[in-house]
């Protein structure tokens, strides 16, 4: 697998951006970082990281698509999960092709472990495109981060989830592959 050249640390003591894999070339750039396909962007143009443009998540979701390239699944799912995601086995976000989550649990600063809180806004709306931050309801903003997994599975079912009345993955027990935690201490 073929990554872009490592990136110069920036100043003021921040750390370097992971390395682009070459999978993800086709993607805008924010900040040294792939934008993922799901990302929110404003009228303007601008991208929202951390934000997510829910008629996209719904394509990911219902056409199999990789929530960070946009393309089709061609093998094992990957789903990022909090405790209470995997309790349930109902994940709020679609599922990313193994290379795309090897790099979003370095360079997404919540998978990471390098954010200790969630966002302080909320969802909002631009323009008539619908944006949460995996928090469709709205329950996170400013609140402690909680720890994640990476499930791999070899498919889902995709659902309403009941509770929250978003599109969702249903994650089917005979098609678990494994599960492990992921980022640092929180």
């Amino acid at each position: 697998m073929g990554t872009s050249p490592p990136q110069p640390e920036p100043a003021g003591g921040r750390a370097a951006a992971p390395p682009i894999p070459i999978q993800l070339a086709h993607l805008p750039t924010l900040g040294g970082l792939a934008v993922p396909w799901i990302t929110a962007t404003t009228p303007d143009g601008r991208h929202r990281l951390g934000a997510i443009d829910q008629v996209r998540s719904r394509q990911c979701l219902t056409h199999r698509l990789c929530q960070v390239c946009g393309k089709p699944h061609q093998g094992r799912i990957v789903f990022a999960m909090r405790e209470r995601d995997l309790a349930r086995m109902i994940s709020p976000e679609p599922g990313m092709d193994p290379v795309c989550a090897a790099y979003t649990s370095t360079a997404c600063p919540m998978l990471a472990g390098t954010m200790s809180h969630h966002a302080s806004h909320a969802s909002s709306m631009f323009a008539g495109i619908a944006i949460s931050g995996g928090d469709p309801v709205g329950l996170r903003p400013g609140r402690p981060a909680e720890p994640w997994h990476y499930l791999w599975a070899s498919g889902y079912r995709p659902i309403t989830d009941p509770d929250t009345l978003m599109p969702a993955a249903l994650l089917i027990p005979e098609q678990i592959l494994k599960v492990r935690p992921i980022g640092g201490p929180r």
